[in-house]
């Protein structure tokens, strides 16, 4: 093991990361909504593989393997205290579907890769502090299959500005000779301080506040490499892939900052300056995105006519919330909220779009694009306005369309 991993495996095993342990229900880890995006499907069904490389104590993992029974998860991890305690998680809650192994991702040696290699690899936070990240994103290239598609989460320089302020200012206080412990408690005192006003700035305002564990992997990390988009784009090209769509999209969207004259302007750039321009215009701490092998790509879109015929599920990553009233005979139904992923809740009061969702909220399984609006007709949508809705919620991402290979049994 390099001396750089040697120093990241001491450290974790003294501050373990995530601060808790405890499973967690993450967005981006359903494993057949993320191979949706990509345009290759498995060539056979069988047993989805997932890899979740650098899983620490495996709360997402744990959380991931509970609502996915039928997939196989392995965690991977140079944290031996760590992975420990996630294995005694999974134990607990009998969870068959999940293993852990002490694994040095700069090699991945000892790894036992699937014959075609993982359908889906997950690596958030973890290549950023590999002695050489872009070594490190070819290993996992390398174990990803040909359709299989990697969830990536890397630091972004600029979002994380305010935060190396307060780097830079405990090197200098405490060399990095310094034991961690001592470090750690000049460093605590270091942001109380009321007259620091550049330090809790931007995303980082809790820097008081948070745990030891956090604070130690947030602002004492033995070793980290941040990007910029530009440069995230450099790191998958030199290791093979391509970027496929970022996690969540409605972070990246430039209709949402710019007024029609500018977007106009922005609309002419490529994907890669489009990501760049908004992160100077936005706090962006991290770049999360979906990569894939240089020879996939995304999928076709859908259209109005092509959806009839589409096999569609509800979205794993769409919560719905109702707000009913009580009256005489039964409940009548007031206001409707639709939450995707990590976004801001949206009410939705009548109208054929709460009509759909009400739906889409009942829905079991698969369905065809043809019978949902079949089933909207039945309730007084006219089959243009069903059409329209529908192509909508495929838009939002409401409903999704996962390869037929990868369909519920």
């Amino acid at each position: 093991m390099d001396p750089i991993t040697t120093a990241l495996k001491k450290m974790y095993e003294e501050f373990p990361y995530p601060p808790s342990g405890a499973p967690e229900q993450r967005v981006g880890w359903d494993a057949r909504l993320l191979l949706s995006y990509g345009k290759l499907a498995r060539k056979k069904g069988g047993t989805l593989r997932v890899l979740d490389a650098g899983c620490g104590r495996g709360a997402g993992l744990l959380g991931a393997g509970m609502l996915q029974p039928d997939v196989e998860f392995l965690g991977i991890d140079i944290n031996g205290v760590a992975l420990a305690e996630a294995k005694e998680q999974a134990t607990k809650r009998k969870l068959g579907n999940v293993r852990f192994q002490e694994v040095d991702l700069t090699t991945l040696e000892g790894l036992a890769v699937p014959e075609g290699g993982f359908d889906v690899v997950f690596s958030s936070g973890v290549v950023h502090h590999m002695p050489s990240p872009a070594a490190g994103l070819q290993k996992l290239r390398e174990v990803l299959a040909p359709h299989g598609l990697l969830q990536l989460m890397v630091y972004a320089s600029d979002g994380r500005a305010p935060l190396y302020r307060v780097v830079r200012a405990l090197d200098l206080l405490l060399p990095r000779s310094v034991p961690l412990r001592d470090r750690l408690l000049v460093g605590r005192m270091l942001v109380q301080s009321p007259k620091a006003d550049a330090l809790p700035v931007g995303p980082w305002t809790d820097v008081t506040t948070v745990s030891d564990n956090e604070f130690v992997d947030r602002y004492l990390n033995v070793n980290e490499t941040s990007y910029s988009v530009p440069q995230v784009w450099e790191l998958l090209e030199g290791a093979g892939l391509r970027f496929l769509r970022w996690s969540e999209p409605a972070d990246w969207n430039l209709e949402a900052l710019l007024p029609p004259p500018l977007l106009e302007l922005a609309q002419r750039l490529s994907a890669r300056d489009r990501g760049a321009l908004v992160e100077q215009l936005c706090w962006r701490p991290k770049l999360e995105l979906v990569a894939a092998h240089q020879g996939n790509g995304p999928r076709d879109d859908e259209t109005a006519a092509s959806l009839g015929k589409a096999m569609l599920c509800v979205s794993p990553e769409v919560r719905f919330r109702t707000e009913v009233r009580n009256v005489l005979g039964g409940q009548r139904l007031e206001k409707l909220f639709l939450q995707i992923r990590g976004q801001a809740a949206i009410p939705i009061e009548g109208g054929p779009m709460a009509t759909a969702l009400v739906l889409a909220r009942d829905a079991e399984g698969t369905f065809t694009g043809a019978s949902f609006r079949d089933k909207l007709a039945k309730r007084g949508v006219p089959a243009d306005v069903a059409s329209e809705v529908l192509l909508e919620l495929w838009r939002a991402e409401v409903l999704y369309a996962p390869h037929a290979v990868d369909l519920p049994r």
